[in-house]
């Protein structure tokens, strides 16, 4: 089980210190943009690691959102290259469990060609990122996002990619989950765990209606990867462990 580095309203050398001693693994989320950076120093990299040897906590990274892995400017989608593998190298050190990226940007009802083209652009990105060898593909975790994920599955198959799957993200969408898991779960080596409720995600497993829950950790019983609980406050996580909790002892929701 898994938290974000964003439970407190703090930085996230805090975060980690603070939770840690309480999870399994700690999704490092990262901005960088023109406006802002949370890109960690190597000091605060080389503390984190200290606390996830100590812990035994692992470490997720979440790459930037605004990279334009795919997108049509050439010159975007290598800045946002350049970028990622600034984080690789930087993040060495903490051996993460998984890198999770959002191959981005696609609208759900672009045109065919529209899609052929963000496939090619993504495939040279995601060929330049593994080209060195040093990244491991089954270690790029590819989230589910809000266009149809089978437009990913050519890339998946050709790089040996794994699957970061959120059910918050399939809620959104209408993908129903046992169709997604069954055909996505063993790939997966990620799983973003989170309520949705009225066309919003990223909410506490409070809102989520007792039987949904229920057959969302039916479907992750056979999963051995990692869980994560992709909220940014702590009363929301708080309330999902409490929650979680029940139904590991009760078997209900």
């Amino acid at each position: 089980m898994g938290a974000t580095s964003y439970v407190y309203p703090a930085d996230v050398l805090p975060n980690v210190e603070l939770t840690a001693p309480a999870v399994d693994d700690i999704e490092i989320v990262l901005f960088e943009s023109d406006e802002f950076t949370n890109l960690p120093s190597a000091e605060t990299i080389e503390r984190l690691a200290s606390l996830g040897a100590r812990h035994a906590t692992t470490y997720t990274i979440h790459f930037p959102l605004d990279l334009q892995f795919g997108g049509a400017d050439r010159a975007a989608r290598l800045r946002g290259l350049t970028c990622m593998q600034r984080i690789l190298a930087l993040t060495a050190p903490l051996t993460p469990y998984a890198y999770i990226l959002h191959l981005d940007p696609i609208r759900k009802d672009a045109t065919p060609d529209e899609v052929r083209r963000w496939q090619q652009h993504s495939d040279d990105s995601l060929r330049r990122l593994l080209e060195n060898g040093a990244l491991p593909p089954a270690m790029l975790a590819v989230e589910n996002l809000s266009y149809p994920f089978d437009w990913c599955d050519d890339l998946i198959e050709k790089h040996a990619l794994s699957v970061c799957l959120d059910f918050g993200h399939l809620r959104l969408m209408g993908v129903p989950p046992a169709t997604h898991c069954a055909r996505y779960l063993g790939r997966t080596r990620v799983v973003h765990l989170h309520g949705e409720s009225n066309g919003k995600d990223h909410l506490p497993l409070t809102v989520e209606p007792p039987a949904r829950l229920a057959e969302t950790l039916e479907l992750l019983r056979p999963f051995g990867g990692v869980v994560t609980l992709e909220l940014f406050d702590y009363d929301a996580v708080a309330s999902s462990i409490e929650r979680l909790n029940t139904w590991f002892t009760t078997g209900r929701t």
